[in-house]
């Protein structure tokens, strides 16, 4: 699955990049080219005034400075009811434009017209639907929250017959969004459902590509990338065929982040660039701010912190100067985090603490967990372990309100009940064409052999039944394992690595207070927890069913090596030959490899004195191979005395069913060579 939807990606920006300039021109050129007629007629009536408003909307989203102008022209036209009703629609549009774009002074002027509109068209449903999603957005864009609600509220409370389903189901969809920023997340998924139900009723494409980029970022949150990707893809495949340029770079952009998320850091760099250029273009000052985000936190992962920094203060000025505040927390977050990393204490934790203070006056309990997570590691590192332990605490309170684990349960229950609304409705559909036949048959008296072979026909309808509940059983006994592990996962990281991080730092407290008698005791202490933590997370790692394909499997190798040889001046190589990254392994086995992994890496770093590490993976015959090989001093494989590391090394391979060769001479160096049948 995994391959299969990075192909398609690639295949979509290959393929869909090629035709979509050309289709994009053939669906709007005839449109275009038909309100420039009108336009250019200059009649200055009620048609003219149509064709403008229609022809600010087309260019909205492909060419946002050109729509902006084409708007203005309205207010050039004479005033009869009808032409005043489409200067008020434009006065909202040119708001949520100039919002879009941080010119904020434009915004009240033009959502003021409107207003002013309203007022005297109290009974106008359509233009104060318009009015009060377009304030909704704009208010939700600079972090004002309740008022954001309020109007998506009021506009929801209007006639849904008169605003139309497609707009309600648009409301819901802009409600999810202020709930996300909210961390409300079932509140979230349920208006996300609520809008697709509408928009597959109704076909909307448009409400369909908004619909599954939201469900790809809800996938996203719940570290489940392959079904995010999946969403993603459905609705960049939308945007593709509506030409919506704006819609394209916001689904490149989460795409991206799917990647940064794996390590496959170049080709998230490439998204984000590619979003952010898109975005530059349309003038969208939040948007681009939001990839300078994204590719600051790449870098950071990338370990080029200077140019993280560059990004982060790039980003921090590109949103103040569109007067954006929603992002805040999370920039200081990261600028204080990697200004760390770069030694520029000072500045780390004014930065640091400005984010925590931000995270909390926002309310975003995301952000308030990465901000004390960061500030926490300061405090760890500067040795202020009272302090850590005090931004551990509120680190671990925001996990807890956030619950991660009822909103994957909600999220499968929101599936299968819209999976079942759809069954219900072809069950209908079936009751009823059962009834029209009942009463055929009644009419012409059907004979015994049609009743016989509607007997036989249920027959076999009843043996599908059957052997569906049973797939069905067998999918819920897999789901319900699936949950205990994601279960497990989270209660192990969040309950037994808080308590175990807070015995690691007491201990660290208790080693400077220099008491010789007890000194040697929480030192122990202290290399035991650390290394507990160090298994435990290895644990937790293993049992997390996102972590089951090879991909996973293999970061985390790299991780471990970056970890292990980089501060002893080791390189090292992964090789992975094709077909290798398909392969899906059971919990045990990867555990077993990655942890027979890790003590041949321990081994390299410990005791070969060597230059250079060699790991590489295949599969060959239906087994999963893989070898690690070093150029150090080797040992003699007679005297050498086997102690436990290379005892659990055999140990574990004769469990997965396979076996492992070690060879090693004098001045020649090592290699392992584990063989483990794949299923």
């Amino acid at each position: 699955m995994r391959c299969f939807v990075k192909l398609l990606v690639e295949f979509l920006f290959l393929i869909l990049a090629l035709v979509s300039t050309s289709a994009i021109a053939m669906a709007q050129t005839p449109l275009i080219d038909s309100l420039q007629h009108i336009i250019s007629q200059n009649k200055r009536d009620t048609l003219h005034a149509k064709a403008l408003f229609n022809m600010g909307a087309t260019l909205e989203r492909s060419d946002i400075k050109r729509s902006i102008t084409t708007y203005k022209k309205l207010f050039e036209l004479g005033g009869n009811p009808t032409i005043e009703k489409y200067k008020a629609l434009a006065s909202i549009r040119l708001g949520g434009n100039y919002s879009a774009t941080g010119e904020l002074d434009s915004v009240a002027f033009y959502f003021g017209l409107a207003k002013r509109f309203l007022e005297t068209n109290p009974e106008d449903q359509m233009t104060a639907y318009t009015y009060y999603n377009g304030l909704g957005i704009h208010f939700g864009r600079i972090s004002e929250y309740p008022e954001a609600l309020e109007n998506y509220r009021n506009a929801l409370n209007l006639d849904h017959n008169v605003i139309g389903q497609n707009n309600v189901a648009g409301l819901f969809l802009n409600l999810a969004k202020v709930y996300g920023q909210l961390d409300d997340g079932k509140s979230k998924i349920d208006a996300i459902y609520k809008a697709l139900e509408i928009f597959e009723k109704t076909q909307n494409q448009t409400g369909l590509a908004f619909v599954y980029n939201a469900l790809g970022t809800v996938y996203y949150d719940l570290k489940n990338y392959d079904e995010s990707e999946i969403n993603l893809l459905k609705s960049l495949g939308y945007r593709k065929s509506l030409g919506d340029k704006r819609g394209e770079s916001l689904v490149i952009g989460n795409i991206a982040n799917i990647y940064m998320d794996r390590g496959e850091h170049q080709l998230a760099k490439e998204y984000f660039t590619l979003a952010m250029e898109i975005q530059e273009s349309l003038g969208l000052k939040e948007m681009v701010g939001i990839q300078q985000i994204n590719l600051g936190k790449n870098y950071e992962k990338m370990g080029e912190y200077p140019l993280a920094l560059q990004h982060f203060q790039q980003a921090q000025k590109t949103l103040a100067e569109a007067g954006i505040k929603n992002h805040d927390a999370i920039i200081l977050a990261d600028m204080g985090n990697v200004q760390r990393l770069l030694a520029q204490q000072k500045e780390a934790y004014q930065n640091l603490l400005a984010a925590t203070k931000s995270a909390t006056e926002q309310k975003n309990h995301s952000n308030s967990i990465v901000a004390y997570k960061n500030l926490k590691e300061y405090y760890q590192e500067q040795g202020r372990f009272e302090e850590a332990l005090e931004a551990q605490s509120k680190e671990y309170a925001y996990r807890d309100s956030v619950g991660m684990g009822g909103l994957q349960t909600q999220l499968k229950e929101l599936e299968s009940r819209y999976a079942l609304d759809l069954k219900e409705n072809e069950i209908g559909l079936l009751k009823a064409e059962k009834e029209l036949s009942n009463l055929e048959l009644e009419r012409r008296k059907v004979n015994q052999q049609l009743i016989l072979s509607v007997s036989i026909f249920l027959i076999l309808i009843a043996g599908i039944l059957v052997n569906k509940y049973r797939i069905v059983g067998k999918a819920n006994r897999l789901l319900e394992v699936e949950r205990l592990r994601n279960s497990l996962a989270r209660d192990l990281h969040d309950d037994l690595g808080s308590a175990l991080s807070s015995i690691h730092i007491l201990s660290q407290m208790a080693l400077q207070k220099e008491v010789p008698s007890t000194n040697h005791l929480f030192s122990k202490i202290n290399a035991q927890t650390a290394s507990m933590m160090d298994k435990l997370s290895d644990i937790v790692w293993s049992i997390h069913p996102n972590n089951d394909n090879t991909d996973q499997l293999l970061s985390k190798m790299q991780e471990f090596a970056g970890e292990i040889l980089e501060p002893k001046g080791i390189n090292y190589s992964f090789e992975i030959v094709e077909g290798a990254m398909d392969i899906k392994l059971d919990l045990e086995k990867r555990r077993n490899i990655f942890l027979i992994f890790k003590e041949a890496v321990n081994n390299v770093a410990k005791y070969a004195d060597g230059k250079h590490l060699k790991i590489k993976l295949e599969v060959e015959n239906g087994a999963l191979e893989l070898l690690i090989k070093d150029d150090g001093k080797g040992f003699d494989m007679n005297s050498i005395k086997k102690g436990n590391g290379l005892f659990n090394m055999h140990q574990r391979a004769e469990m997965m069913g396979g076996d492992m060769v070690i060879e090693s001479f004098p001045h020649t160096g090592t290699s392992i060579q584990l063989r483990t049948p794949i299923t």
